[in-house]
């Protein structure tokens, strides 16, 4: 029986709906966390971009090469696919609409940037699942 990669990233999407502004308090709680361990705010949302961006990219390819490799995709490992992507999308995406410098220095709600752009990763995240099983076929 053939994997139904669309049905639980649909799901998530409609969770990840509501889920935006949960996300977007986390990297700003890790934001506090760096700044108490001396990384000042720019450069940490400077790091945070340059690292979800790339990982934007290659976390496809290697969820991908796992599939071909083990051929067992589960609800478990597409649920972890999607955050992870999720998550990364939602910061990579924010870098085209405000800056470091704009998050950091209060000239845009850069929060109210992230919950839009991780809208935004949903319908990437369901033309990946498109992808994934068109890909792997049996």
């Amino acid at each position: 029986m053939k994997f139904n990669f669309l049905k639980p990233t649909m799901i998530f999407s409609a969770v990840g709906i509501f889920i935006p502004g949960f996300t977007a308090i986390v990297f700003f709680l890790f934001q506090t966390l760096f700044d108490k361990l001396g990384v000042d705010c720019e450069t940490y949302w400077k790091l945070l971009i340059a690292i979800t961006s790339v990982l934007a990219i290659i976390t496809p390819l290697f969820y991908f090469k796992y599939l071909e490799k083990y051929r067992k995709p589960t609800q478990a490992n597409l649920l972890l696919f999607n955050f992870l992507e999720y998550c990364f999308l939602q910061i990579s995406i924010g870098q085209l609409f405000v800056s470091s410098n704009t998050i950091c220095f209060g000239q845009s709600d850069g929060g109210l940037v992230l919950v839009f752009t991780a809208w935004l990763a949903l319908p990437i995240l369901v033309c990946l699942s498109f992808i994934f099983k068109s890909m792997l076929r049996d």
